[in-house]
């Protein structure tokens, strides 16, 4: 499953805890018992790891949460945003349409980074200083 979810907030770690709570509850919704998720944040990864202190206005998100993973076999991990090309893409998507999107088919305009990462190629990124 491939999901994007624009909260139209600015600040990045409430966004990105939401999102991973989000994950959980679609995860469960579905039935499933194991996930996956790899994320750029380590701040939100020490969050699922009992490190940090959750943001407050999500504390009663973030404790349903914890209670839902407790009945599943949930490994998440951090990825360098390098690595996480398809992420990229899939905030991006999110950031124009402001709208939830999921699929349950891999979205075309990941297609390239995704096959490029199962070929085992780099990854690069190049901005502008």
């Amino acid at each position: 499953m491939c999901m994007v979810a624009y909260f139209g907030l600015n600040v990045a770690l409430y966004a990105e805890v939401k999102a991973a709570i989000l994950v959980v509850d679609l995860a469960c919704k579905k039935g499933w018992n194991s996930i996956l998720s790899e994320l750029d944040s380590s701040v939100t990864v020490d969050l699922f790891h009992g490190k940090g202190i959750v943001p407050w206005k999500l504390r009663t998100d973030w404790r349903r949460c914890c209670r839902l993973i407790k009945n599943m076999n949930c490994k998440i991990t951090h990825i360098f945003r390098e690595g996480n090309q398809c992420a990229d893409r899939l905030a991006s998507f999110s950031t124009h349409s402001k709208m939830f999107s999921a699929w349950d088919y891999i979205p075309s305009f990941i297609l390239e980074p995704l096959n490029r990462n199962r070929l085992g190629l780099p990854s690069y990124r190049f901005s502008n200083l």
